[in-house]
């Protein structure tokens, strides 16, 4: 017990259960959320200086119990290009996110309702959106 213990906590698993399918009885989860605001390819005004707030917002999925968000420095979407870790548990289709710095930043959103589907919903599109340069 101790070994499984001290496994877990050298693995950084915080809850072992996190890992758990969902229930196959379940039906499978709807179509993936569709991306509404800011449309891919926005280049925004510098109206407002740096930190900077932009709503990201997506219709929302019938049935989904909260959303998942991921926003990336790169069009190539792994972990070392994450801007932030996932943004989880969002009830409302959509969310404000503070921006540090200019440039091009990518975003997908999904969809869950663990207790409704059986999965996750895929992945929305990817879009892009850009912060301007203060000096330019």
């Amino acid at each position: 017990m101790l070994l499984l213990a001290l496994t877990l906590l050298l693995l950084g698993c915080k809850d072992p259960f996190d890992f758990e399918p969902h229930d196959p009885s379940l039906p499978n989860p709807p179509g993936p959320p569709i991306l509404v605001y800011p449309e891919d390819g926005k280049k925004f005004k510098y109206d407002t200086p740096y930190p900077r707030d932009v709503t990201l917002k997506w219709n929302a999925v019938p049935g989904a119990e909260f959303y998942q968000v991921e926003i990336y420095r790169d069009s190539v979407l792994t972990e070392p290009n994450l801007y932030v870790p996932l943004i989880n548990y969002v009830y409302a289709a959509q969310v404000t996110v503070s921006f540090r710095t200019y440039g091009f930043y990518y975003w997908r959103v999904r969809a869950d309702s663990p207790r409704r589907w059986n999965a996750l919903t895929d992945w929305s599109g990817v879009w892009v959106f850009a912060l301007p340069n203060p000096t330019d």
